[in-house]
């Protein structure tokens, strides 16, 4: 048997809402059925303290009292003198004890009560009135009594009431039942969909209902995750179909070249070891910048510290050897960043790697606040990113023809390596528009 915590939503839903009807029903089943016994006792007490008066004035009529009384219907009768001595009954009470003990006051109106263990009504209580009167033989006490109504009243009634109570908590149950099967059928169906959806068709989405409501809103958020789904398989495959021709070309390009000096007895050995270690060298820094995109994407970042960006900057510039172009600087001071201090420090290597690869002059590193973030400037004067192309060269393996003229063995992951850096510290890297030259610009939240 399934405990509570596996039953179904619309179970449990089904289940809540068929208690809380029970118990309404059985809260207003309670009501009538405590007006309805009310009802009928204030009936009754009426008939018996009315039967009371009948005797009374066929008393007040007689010199003296008959010791068998008139039957009054259901009433049963009996009169009793102060000292307790039962006097008169009517027919139904001959013969019998007193029904009631009770005294009521010498005032108009009588005394009236419940009465159990009744010897002539075994298993039964009376309702009953005590009233006193005055005849010729002296004062007397008048006592009527009925059986009291049980609490429920009148059968008939409480059988129709409580089997209107069932046949609507049936309905309660099978309409909310209803309600939310058909209220669930959305997710299902999103469920069913999404048990379809693989690697091999990520294009498919899950149905969003016409309704504005929850369910929309988890229809549209998975087509929305799907997308992102789809869009990361589509860059995964690109990536691995560049990585695979990137690393294929250089091995193959390797292989010919063996190949060609093994049949060649008069090769320069020591010509194709080095160019061979070039290709192996190239290889290396492909693979390790794939190693580093592949953290990037799979792992948190190290611990990060407080860090200030112009210094970061400077300790980097410091560590560079003196090229061809030189760098000039514009650091502020207390530019204070959150970041892991090894990958910022990357990024600016490889940022003034290219801008001293592209310089014809000079390369510019400014350092700055603007807006609540600290802004990295690296600037050169060369030829320049065309606007169609500032997002193109963050692409992995996305080389300019410029590119790889200048660095023929560079990887084309630089670029894209620096991005991931920036955008896993909640930061931005992009292209600007400058008078002269590529401006990449840095941006990362300030440490307040």
């Amino acid at each position: 048997m399934k405990s509570p915590r596996q039953w179904s939503v619309r179970l449990r839903l089904t289940i809540w809402a068929t208690a809380a009807a029970a118990l309404a029903c059985a809260v207003t089943v309670g009501f009538v059925l405590d007006g309805n016994h009310q009802a009928r006792m204030s009936d009754q007490l009426r008939e018996v303290y009315s039967a009371d008066l009948r005797v009374l004035h066929h008393l007040a009529r007689q010199r003296a009292v008959p010791p068998v009384l008139p039957d009054e219907g259901l009433t049963a009768m009996q009169v009793v003198d102060p000292s307790g001595r039962l006097v008169s009954a009517n027919t139904r009470m001959a013969g019998q004890p007193r029904m009631a003990f009770f005294v009521p006051p010498r005032r108009p109106g009588g005394m009236d009560g419940v009465v159990c263990d009744v010897p002539s009504f075994p298993g039964q209580c009376l309702t009953v009135a005590a009233m006193w009167i005055t005849t010729p033989s002296g004062d007397l006490i008048v006592y009527g009594g009925e059986p009291t109504h049980p609490w429920y009243g009148d059968s008939a009634f409480a059988t129709v009431l409580v089997s209107g109570a069932l046949i609507w908590l049936i309905l309660v149950a099978v309409g909310t039942h209803f309600l939310v099967e058909r209220a669930l059928r959305p997710v299902v169906d999103i469920a069913s969909e999404l048990a379809e959806i693989t690697e091999k068709c990520p294009g498919r989405r899950v149905p969003v209902p016409a309704h504005h409501d929850e369910i929309r809103y988890l229809a549209t958020t998975a087509n929305r995750t799907l997308q992102h789904l789809e869009e990361a398989i589509e860059r995964e495959r690109r990536f691995t179909s560049d990585v695979s021709h990137d690393l294929r070309t250089p091995i193959t390009g390797a292989r010919l070249r063996l190949e060609e000096a093994l049949t060649d007895p008069e090769v320069d050995w020591p010509t194709t070891a080095r160019e061979l270690l070039n290709d192996m060298e190239r290889q290396q820094a492909l693979a390790e910048d794939i190693l580093t995109l592949a953290r990037m994407g799979n792992e948190r970042l190290p611990p990060q510290s407080r860090a200030d960006l112009g210094q970061l900057a400077r300790r980097e510039i410091e560590r560079r050897p003196h090229g061809r172009v030189p760098i000039e600087t514009d650091l502020e001071p207390e530019v204070i960043v959150f970041c892991d201090r090894l990958l910022i420090s990357r990024l600016m290597a490889n940022l003034l790697d290219n801008a001293q690869r592209h310089a014809v002059s000079r390369v510019v590193v400014a350092v700055r606040t603007e807006d609540g973030t600290g802004v990295l400037v690296v600037a050169d004067d060369g030829a320049g990113i065309a606007p169609e192309y500032r997002e193109l060269v963050f692409e992995r393996f996305a080389r300019l023809p410029e590119s790889r003229e200048l660095d023929p063995h560079g990887t084309g992951l630089g670029l894209a390596i620096c991005r991931e850096i920036a955008q896993a510290h909640q930061g931005s890297l992009n292209v600007e528009d400058s008078a002269r030259g590529a401006c990449m610009v840095l941006r990362l939240p300030l440490q307040t």
